[in-house]
């Protein structure tokens, strides 16, 4: 009776496991197409039944630490090019690589929806610029769900929206309280296609447009700037920060951009027909602004049509450092500093300016006693902070930016031109300013001057007739600050609030093309400084690492003769050359940025149709790191679907060989052990380098490599008796399908619900699986403690000693510790012919280790110092 009970109960226990199986298998894979080979139709249908999972949005728990993944925000064209497949692929499957491993991630998306080629594109579809950037976002956003990106919707925001540039114009009110924001004469760049102001950024080394192409034109107009000139000396300085990650030589080509700052800048005065003008005076010697006796401008200076001046008979300026009224004159016959238009002298103390005054007739009095200069730079300085009038480092090339555009579509600025009362804020409590309607029905360029009942206005401080400023802010002024309001989207009392930064600001990972790395990034960290000062955010960079990506660069055919591109349709290939197929005209080939001009652009409609949105991402992020150039060629394609058809394959056999066990055994317990131990290896060393790749360089091809080499491991001639009983071939095809999930997540959806729906599993108590939920679930998975993991040691660039070291003991692996174990290397020992210059730590916990020894023999003597990277 005892030994039946004992039956029946294991029978029990055997339908009840049984039954859970049958309930996985129901409820995690209702597809059941294992035994048809993987091609596109299933793919589609793969990616249908997974897409809500795949873009579901999982709710935060306070428990968890949080980490901010921002791409760049994109312009709604209407349609997702290459580019954007890239930049989004890169940033989701970085999101949803820290999603496994526990972190709660903001990854949020919206729309840089202003400027000018969405008002010129709506004038030739005659719709207003309104409905047709909506029309293009909704057409967009389509692509990216078709896609399977994982971005935080309830954060979505766009820069055209007025519940956003109300909070544009709010700081732009700030920023002209704090006397950053002003309005000056000045001479401009003039597109003449598109009708208004460019930037000195975006006229190209030809000197054309940016955006049209046209010759730019210079005209003297009245124009509104942002004082970022102020900030030059803190931002410059700010790029030496150890908390920049990744930076590399972005930090050059900022450091270049804003230049060395070694002079200071100072607002004179200067009296025309009673109208009192300010002008900008830079100077690499302050002394000058406390003794300076004489101010040269160049002919071409805005103030040079006004002044009339002659050695005679001179116009006077004050300078508020010396509280003097000093001589101005215009003259072309000195080197002004590079960038400038203005030289204040100092023939007083100054021998070159003495000389220069005498060339110039200009009447002078020298003085004898000289002067202590660094006492009297010193208090020109404080003069100039105390005075308000500047005293701010900066070079002498850096120029305050243009922020005035002369068209409709952007964010209006909120000043109030009264004849009374001169320019005045519009008051917070009347924002937003918002756009007025157009009529489109007209054609042509519309500019907000043209709409009298939107321009005529009541003065908010005296109440007399009054006029709106018509110029519309540069759309680099919206996306400068976007990144914060991401963080509080909803918020409608302030454009954030700082509480909601806490422990997201700055942005962890920023990623986005290089063609930004300059401008935007320059007003983008501008701006975040500025919030800073007010007390409105945590730090004052705005972003901590960076991830620039490569364009993607398609192939292009044009004449030998002429240049003209010719379509790969109208093309043939004789022998090694590439030829017109009409003319027989031979053709220059070669790889360029995709462009529809250029016949070399990639659509990715046609990718998603052909070969589904995963293996679409799959092929975008293998085979080159993000931030090398990509050569779009659909060569790649066949190892990319051959690889996923290895996939299908491995679950294939696993569900197979685990339904049909037997207690035969071909092999010997040593050649099941080996085995499993080849496997238990190779699963180690990919999860080990994957996830360094993921977490630390970016470099997701190197990982997707990784991945694909586990997948040879676990289809190299495994029998199927280790497919059927062993654990490890069980741990490391899980640990394949949920490292893979970050790149492709419905296709690994449907792996992981049919190898989850296996029977006779092995790792019920494993550390990061839990069968009872889906892939996008699980726990990234980790080495073994006793794994050894690669403890390296570079001297001076070049890879000396290797050390191998338990997971476990890696981790508590301190600084001073890593050091004399490598020093007590005799390999290493041998390398050190010179002293030691400096070392770097970097532990990557459960990954790797890495000294750096630099020596003598290479740099020039610093100080010596330890730098750790935990």
């Amino acid at each position: 009776m005892y030994f039946l009970i004992n039956v029946l109960k294991n029978r029990v226990q055997i339908i009840k496991r049984h039954c859970k199986d049958l309930s996985i298998r129901r409820n995690k894979s209702c597809l059941s197409l294992w035994e048809t080979d993987i091609n596109t139709e299933i793919k589609l249908k793969v990616e249908k039944h997974w897409q809500p999972e795949v873009s579901m949005s999982y709710k935060n728990k306070a428990s968890l630490e949080s980490l901010y993944i921002l791409p760049m925000f994109p312009y709604p064209s209407g349609n997702l090019h290459m580019g954007h497949v890239r930049v989004y692929s890169i940033s989701d499957a970085i999101a949803r690589f820290h999603k496994l491993n526990g972190y709660n991630t903001v990854h949020p998306i919206g729309w840089d929806a202003f400027g000018l080629p969405a008002e010129n594109a709506a004038i030739e579809h005659n719709i207003p610029p309104f409905e047709w950037t909506k029309t293009n976002i909704s057409s967009m956003k389509r692509q990216l769900l078709q896609l399977g990106f994982n971005f935080d919707w309830n954060r979505e925001l766009s820069t055209c929206d007025p519940e956003y540039y109300k909070w544009t114009q709010y700081i732009f009110l700030k920023l002209f309280e704090n006397g950053l924001a002003y309005q000056s004469k000045a001479q401009v760049n003039w597109d003449p296609i598109d009708k208004t102001v460019l930037a000195d950024e975006q006229v190209d080394e030809l000197g054309c447009s940016w955006r049209s192409g046209a010759k730019v034109e210079k005209k003297y107009l009245s124009q509104w700037f942002l004082r970022t000139t102020k900030y030059a000396k803190k931002l410059y300085d700010g790029l030496n920060s150890r908390n920049l990650e990744n930076w590399k030589d972005i930090i050059n080509l900022q450091k270049h951009w804003i230049g060395k700052c070694n002079g200071i800048l100072v607002e004179f005065k200067i009296n025309i027909n009673n109208d009192i003008k300010p002008f900008d005076v830079w100077t690499a010697d302050p002394y000058k602004l406390v003794h300076g006796d004489f101010v040269l401008i160049s002919s071409t200076h805005v103030l040079a049509q006004e002044v009339v001046s002659n050695m005679e008979n001179a116009i006077v300026c004050y300078n508020p450092v010396s509280e003097a009224k000093i001589p101005v004159y215009v003259s072309d016959a000195i080197q002004y500093p590079e960038g400038k238009q203005v030289y204040v002298g100092c023939a007083k103390f100054n021998e070159g300016d003495e000389n220069l005054a005498r060339m110039l007739n200009i009447p002078i009095k020298r003085v004898n006693d000289g002067i202590n200069v660094e006492n009297e730079n010193h208090k020109a300085i404080a003069k100039a902070t105390d005075e308000k009038c500047g005293g701010f480092f900066v070079s002498s090339t850096l120029k305050d930016w243009l922020i005035s555009r002369q068209r409709y579509w952007g964010t209006p600025i909120p000043i109030i031109h009264c004849p009374n009362c001169g320019s005045i804020p519009v008051p917070y409590e009347q924002l937003p300013v918002e756009l007025p309607k157009l009529d489109t029905s007209e054609g042509g360029i519309q500019t907000l001057a043209s709409v009298e009942t939107w321009v005529n206005c009541k003065c908010p401080k005296c109440q007399l007739n009054a006029k709106r400023e018509t110029d519309t802010m540069d759309t680099f002024v919206d996306s400068s600050w976007y990144y914060y309001r991401f963080l509080d989207p909803h918020n409608e009392n302030m454009p954030f609030n700082k509480d909601n930064l806490i422990g997201l600001a700055p942005v962890d990972i920023y990623i986005g093309g290089k063609e930004h790395a300059v401008l935007h990034l320059y007003y983008a960290r501008f701006m975040s400084y500025f919030l800073n000062s007010l007390g409105w955010t945590p730090t004052e960079e705005p972003f901590k690492k960076l991830l620039v990506q490569g364009m993607i660069m398609g192939q292009s055919y044009k004449l030998k003769s002429s240049g003209k591109y010719i379509p790969p349709e109208n093309v043939e290939k004789v022998g090694k050359e590439y030829k017109e197929k009409e003319t027989a005209e031979t053709l220059v080939v070669q790889w360029e940025k995709m462009s529809k001009s250029k016949y070399n652009g990639e659509n990715p409609e046609r990718l998603l149709s052909t070969y589904g949105c995963d293996a679409t991402r799959l092929l975008i992020l293998a085979d080159v790191p993000p931030a090398t150039a990509r050569r779009w060629s659909d060569a790649t394609l066949p190892g990319v679907l051959n690889w996923q058809h290895r996939l299908w394959m491995t679950i294939r056999s696993f569900l197979k060989c685990r339904e049909y066990t037997s207690d035969n055994s071909l092999l010997t317990p040593d050649q099941f052990n080996e085995m499993e131990s080849k496997i238990w290896e190779s699963r180690n060393f990919m999860t080990a380098t994957a996830t360094y790749h993921f977490r630390h360089t970016q470099k997701l091809s190197v990982a997707i490599s990784r991945l694909q080499s586990l997948t040879n491991t676990l289809r190299n001639k495994i029998p199927p008796e280790v497919i059927a009983k062993s654990k490890e071939f069980e741990l490391a095809l899980a640990s394949l399908i949920i490292m893979l999930s970050p790149v492709t997540p419905h296709f690994c959806c449907e792996l992981w619900a049919g190898f989850a729906s296996a029977p006779n599993r092995v790792c019920e108590n494993s550390n990061f699986i839990d069968w009872n939920k889906n892939v996008l679930e699980q726990c990234w998975p980790t080495v073994d403690d006793h794994y050894k993991l690669s403890f390296l040691c570079k001297v001076d660039g070049a890879d000396v000693c290797d050390l191998k070291i338990k997971a476990s003991d890696l981790v508590n692996l301190n600084y001073e510790h890593a050091l004399q174990l490598m020093l007590d290397q005799e390999v290493v020992q041998r390398r050190l012919t010179a002293g030691i210059l400096k070392t770097n730590y970097e532990l990557y916990p459960g990954c790797r280790a890495i000294l750096n020894i630099f020596t003598n023999r290479t740099q020039k003597p610093v100080e010596k110092e330890a730098a750790q990277s935990i």
